[in-house]
């Protein structure tokens, strides 16, 4: 029988994550297993959304980088606290392309599973587009559940 010892769960916020999150629960319940929770922000997509925008001193792409921090973590605050007490869980904020992000994570922890949303919220609000999902199934070394 197949069984995980550690599960990488990416968020974003968005309805599919949640959705991911409550997959990924039941396996870890099943299996003992660890969540890794991770959201990845994409800063240089981000800052080049306003490639059109003046940038004094670098202010601009600095601020958005502070802002993408501070979203990104309470978005890992607010997914941890929904995570059952029994379950061992870690967060994970990481800065750089979300899908050879999450891919560097599991294999940090030597994940067993990744399991995540098909599609996020978008360019600027969320980081796991279906291209993102896409790109970890291909290049994943893992197995990958892909949750609509």
């Amino acid at each position: 029988m197949v069984t995980y010892k550690t599960i990488v769960v990416p968020t974003d916020g968005s309805e599919n994550a949640k959705r991911a999150l409550e997959h990924a629960l039941a396996v870890a319940d099943r299996n003992h297993a660890e969540l890794i929770v991770v959201h990845v922000a994409n800063i240089v997509s981000a800052i080049s959304n306003f490639d059109q925008t003046p940038i004094s001193g670098g202010y601009v792409s600095e601020q958005i980088a502070e802002d993408m921090e501070e979203t990104g973590k309470e978005i890992l605050n607010d997914v941890v606290k929904e995570i059952p007490t029994g379950v061992k869980v870690k967060s994970v904020f990481e800065v750089g392309s979300p899908g050879p992000a999450l891919l560097a994570v599991a294999k940090k922890y030597n994940a067993d599973l990744i399991v995540m949303g098909s599609r996020g919220l978008g360019p600027l609000k969320g980081l796991f587009m279906g291209s993102v999902s896409s790109y970890v199934t291909s290049h994943s070394t893992c197995p990958v559940l892909i949750i609509k």
